[in-house]
């Protein structure tokens, strides 16, 4: 059931026009996190709203890669969704450096985020969640008895508790004293992309024949880099990074763009530039108080090495689910025990993230000495692949080496004998 502005189900009319309503759950923010969060809440039988400030489908800032990791919590994904299906990754560095892993696998895919967004959204609709479109929240307050969440037109819903899934600029996050009234840049990413409308044929060309791989090119002498995804008849390009280093951001991105052109041989002609600001140090951050979860880009779980962060948040907001569901049945509404979510989310990412962020900030000198010598080993592709189908984290990478390296051995000893004869 789709509800509009003026309907709900449990509907009090109050002086002044105003609704009230009462739930188990009120999720703010119909992105990857908050739908993904709504649908798991109302699978575990909770009485579920979603609010979404914008009209779907809504236009979002996002280069559209949803890694298998993320992908799998789905099940099957609808094929007008699938732009492109991403089978490897290629790293091109300023100093000349082009390395490109593939595998036979899938590792992820390209899709048009707005769309993206819509139809998790309808999912969690479906299993029973009320969706509220063109719901803007302005006021969250935490008393004894629940959570009062109020539109900036009046309506007013109260639960037990609330998710707040309305991403790095969070409103609950703000309102509730776990996020700053202002953003701190050394703290959040910072970025800008747009479509590129070129027709298939060039989206082919400007992946060299290839556009099954996802480009990624890191920038020397920023915490930065730049990415170009293919589409079915256009390419996704942008730029993101440590937001003390991306100003001025547009002149860096339509220098970005330039390159890319000399570099394809044809226009770059952008449809729209689009800013956001990239959540970040999820597992250093304060993401729960009393009746209250921040989930996705709100709590700031984005890899802080590739920038990624669907995969992330929607299972953010599986995690949320959990533990609000077990806290429901005990009648638990305190931060102590959602910090059970917390805690899920720190054994799940943080040791990717701590691993990552170290090696982003060693700059493209290191990342040029780890990928010139990744490329020689046929194990590395295999590693690409369990990292981007969340089989594996960054940490978990040295044991992998350790224990598939006796195996690359020949692999090895033959690249060795080929390029002696070849000198």
């Amino acid at each position: 059931m789709r509800l509009g502005p003026l309907q709900t189900r449990y509907v009090l009319l109050r002086d002044g026009g105003g609704l009230l309503g009462k739930y188990d759950v009120v999720v703010v923010g119909a992105g990857p996190a908050g739908s993904c969060a709504a649908y798991e809440l109302a699978q575990a039988g909770l009485d579920t709203v979603l609010l979404e400030k914008a009209q779907l489908p809504r236009d979002k800032p996002c280069g559209g890669a949803v890694m298998y990791r993320g992908l799998r919590l789905l099940g099957r994904l609808p094929r007008r969704l699938a732009e492109r299906e991403i089978y490897g990754l290629r790293f091109i560095l300023p100093d000349g450096l082009d390395v490109q892993f593939k595998s036979k696998r899938l590792l992820g895919v390209t899709t048009n985020r707005s769309l993206f967004d819509e139809f998790l959204a309808r999912r969690a609709e479906s299993a029973g969640v009320e969706l509220f479109e063109l719901a803007r929240v302005a006021r969250v307050e935490v008393g004894r008895d629940g959570v009062t969440t109020a539109l900036s037109d009046g309506r007013e819903f109260r639960s037990h508790f609330v998710v707040g899934a309305d991403g790095v600029n969070t409103v609950v996050g703000r309102f509730l004293g776990l996020r700053p009234p202002r953003k701190d840049l050394h703290r959040v990413g910072l970025g800008m992309e747009s479509d590129f409308r070129v027709g298939a044929r060039r989206v082919v060309e400007a992946c060299d024949g290839d556009p099954t791989v996802l480009q990624i090119l890191p920038v020397e002498g920023r915490v930065s880099y730049g990415w170009v995804f293919p589409k079915r008849e256009h390419l996704a390009i942008g730029i993101a990074g440590a937001g003390v280093h991306m100003h001025p951001l547009r002149p860096i991105f339509d220098g970005f763009v330039r390159q890319l052109e000399k570099r394809f041989g044809f226009e770059l002609v952008p449809e729209k530039r689009r800013v956001s600001f990239l959540g970040a140090d999820g597992v250093n951050n304060v993401n729960v108080t009393d009746r209250v979860v921040l989930v996705g880009d709100a709590a700031g779980y984005v890899d802080p090495m590739m920038g990624e962060g669907i995969a992330y948040a929607m299972w953010s907001g599986v995690y949320a689910a959990f533990v609000i569901a077990e806290a429901m049945n005990r009648g638990r509404y305190d931060a102590a025990f959602l910090a059970k979510y917390e805690d899920m989310c720190r054994k799940a990412f943080g040791a990717n993230f701590a691993m990552a962020e170290w090696a982003g900030t060693r700059g493209t000198s290191f990342a040029h000495a780890v990928l010139s010598r990744a490329s020689h080993l046929n194990l590395s592709g295999e590693i690409l692949c369990m990292l981007a189908r969340g089989e594996i984290g960054y940490s978990h990478i040295p044991s992998v080496v350790l224990r598939k390296l006796p195996f690359e051995i020949p692999h090895i000893l033959r690249d060795m004998i080929q390029s002696r004869f070849a000198a």
